[in-house]
């Protein structure tokens, strides 16, 4: 959970100046980092780090349409959603290794443009490359999508005598196709399911407003909760292999130069401890890396969220319930964050 110490040595071509100082020599990594730096102990920040690859790699990526991101065919809004890796842990570690006490933006790992600029960049993307393997790995109906237009969509690169190659994504699913493979390497997330709960019981949802009276949301520059009716309560579990269900915010808009982090609960209300991750009712992150993109003056953007729920619901014991609390917790930047809506719906998997 540190950076590797070869990253960390000064003169070494491995080495970037524009770090943040405060995260080297050993310091743990938190991957929950947005920007500020959290009193929390070392071993909670070790504990929330589990917290969030378990959340991330099995309870929120059940199905393939979690993992990678939605599909984003021709015509379509962008940002349809973002799978849950890039989400986290990817986001967060850019961040907490940019330099942002000194660099105006957080340069060179905590902003878009100069992120490449870093050495640590491409060894961090082959990290999360990584976790594409991994995630096939625990099973289920964790697999490659089969959607032709994915398959055969196609990329132009260039090699080291600028000669152009075109690829197709489907010649780049099995890494031992393209000359590598990773080491196995101990997973200890992988076992790491939170099942300490800040609440016995369910929270008395008729003492909070539902969905409705809270949605549109102008802006999001505190803890709110609000009540949810759920498609289908005590489903089976052929229902659930079938189908999964899913938390949906839509169109989350907010100025994408900006850094913005929320956290998202079920069961509890807005006196959350949002600092202590590693519980029952903790069901995911939205987390957004600033871009910048040349002279364009136009930097909102809206994008859709999606958290998978059916394991957390079995988890808290609330699979029997037909109205559900949710609770968001702005970690940064959410006085610039809007929502339209929030739905609970039902995907095939």
């Amino acid at each position: 959970m540190r950076i590797p110490p070869m990253f960390d040595r000064e003169g070494s071509s491995l080495y970037d100046d524009k770090r943040n100082q405060n995260h080297r020599n050993g310091t743990i990594i938190d991957l929950g980092h947005f920007g500020k730096e959290v009193d929390t102990p070392q071993l909670q920040i070790m504990t929330n780090n589990l917290t969030l690859m378990y959340r991330q790699m099995v309870t929120n990526a059940p199905c393939p349409s979690q993992f990678f991101g939605a599909a984003y065919p021709l015509g379509a809004e962008p940002s349809p959603g973002m799978g849950t890796i890039e989400n986290i842990p990817h986001t967060p570690v850019h961040i907490w290794t940019g330099d942002k006490p000194r660099q105006k933006n957080g340069e060179n790992m905590g902003n878009f443009y100069s992120a490449g600029l870093d050495p640590i960049f491409y060894c961090h993307h082959a990290n999360v490359d990584r976790m594409w393997d991994e995630w096939k790995l625990i099973g289920g109906k964790r697999r490659d999508l089969s959607n032709k237009d994915w398959l055969n969509s196609e990329f132009f690169f260039y090699d080291e005598n600028r000669n152009p190659y075109r690829v197709k994504v489907r010649d780049c699913l099995d890494s031992k196709k393209m000359g590598f493979s990773y080491a196995p390497m101990p997973t200890p997330w992988r076992n790491f399911k939170p099942i300490r709960k800040t609440t016995t019981g369910k929270v008395n949802t008729a003492s909070i407003a539902p969905v409705t009276k809270v949605f549109p949301l102008a802006k999001l520059d505190r803890a709110i909760s609000f009540s949810i009716t759920r498609p289908a309560s005590s489903r089976t579990t052929q229902e659930k292999n079938e189908q999964e269900e899913i938390l949906t915010f839509k169109k989350i808009a907010y100025d994408d130069t900006q850094y913005v982090r929320f956290d998202v609960f079920l069961n509890v209300d807005k006196t959350v401890n949002a600092d202590e991750l590693d519980k029952a009712e903790f069901a995911g992150s939205y987390t957004s890396l600033p871009h910048v993109h040349g002279n364009n003056t136009n930097h909102a953007t809206s994008v859709t969220f999606t958290l998978a729920i059916t394991e957390l619901l079995e988890d808290i014991g609330l699979e029997d319930e037909d109205t559900i609390a949710v609770t968001l917790v702005p970690k940064v930047g959410g006085e610039g964050v809007s929502i339209e809506s929030v739905e609970i719906k039902l995907e095939d998997c």
